[in-house]
């Protein structure tokens, strides 16, 4: 764990985090139906957490699979693609302004954008070449954490253009992911 203190990425994932943990205080009725929702339905979906690393196991193959005939520049321009397209879907996200949610879902969205985009620029910038099984480790775990939210995101009232958007980035983020680790 200390080893992980001293990276920036894992710091910085600290932060964000840390950002939405106190919520204003639920008044609405919609906010506090909505987060009990949330903490239900994350709970179920954590109890499933083997199905859902399964799901991300059967991608990150298909992704290798699919590039086993390239060669090296091929897969880096595929991973540069890859995340580069993750990030435009983060930044959809980012600017629809269509704010028709509760504030617990906002939370939920906002944190796992900004974490994911935390791991787009740590990729972008190559700092997993410092500690490859750290990163790497840190990847894992925050993509984990992403997904199962979509999950549970999909089960919430949000704009479809923004759930659309974060599957797209979610999937080509697990599939950079899988790359990189070749």
């Amino acid at each position: 764990m200390d080893n992980l203190k001293n990276i920036k990425l894992f710091n910085d994932l600290n932060k964000v985090s840390l950002k939405y943990t106190s919520l204003p205080n639920l008044v609405k009725e919609n906010d506090i139906r909505d987060n009990n929702k949330l903490q239900q339905l994350i709970l179920n979906y954590r109890n499933n957490i083997g199905d859902i690393k399964n799901r991300a196991t059967l991608i990150s193959k298909q992704a290798r699979d699919l590039s086993k005939d390239s060669n090296a520049k091929q897969i880096f321009n595929t991973i540069i693609d890859l995340n580069n397209f993750a990030m435009d879907k983060y930044n959809d996200i980012l600017n629809n302004k269509e704010n028709n949610e509760s504030l617990p879902v906002q939370a939920v969205i906002n944190t796992t954008v900004e974490e994911l985009v935390l791991i787009s620029n740590s990729i972008k910038y190559k700092e997993f070449l410092k500690d490859k099984f750290s990163y790497f480790y840190i990847y894992e775990k925050i993509v984990m954490n992403a997904f199962l939210n979509f999950l549970v995101l999909k089960n919430m009232d949000i704009d479809k253009n923004k759930i659309e958007s974060l599957s797209q980035a979610i999937l080509s983020q697990i599939q950079c992911l899988s790359l990189l680790s070749m």
